[in-house]
């Protein structure tokens, strides 16, 4: 167990993570890749609100944003390699 009470790397966090990666799929922001980690951000904001009232969330809310950092990251790399 963590220090935090909870064990890391959850099924719920991986829970989070695809829906994250979902949320950044091509189908939407398919000319706009470089907005793709938005979606993903606005997915980790609504599950952390909705973590507030419900704890059991929190760890979805977490693979939501790693997600999202994931996507950031990955925009920064293609940036930098299509220049």
């Amino acid at each position: 167990m963590s220090r935090r009470g909870r064990e890391p790397g959850t099924p719920w966090m991986l829970l989070g993570f695809g829906l994250g990666l979902l949320a950044m799929s091509p189908g939407a922001v398919l000319y706009y890749w470089i907005f793709a980690p938005v979606a993903a951000l606005i997915l980790a904001g609504a599950l952390t609100l909705l973590a507030a009232f419900r704890n059991r969330v929190w760890p979805v809310a977490e693979g939501a944003f790693a997600a999202a950092l994931f996507g950031i990251v990955a925009v920064i790399v293609f940036a930098v390699g299509v220049s």
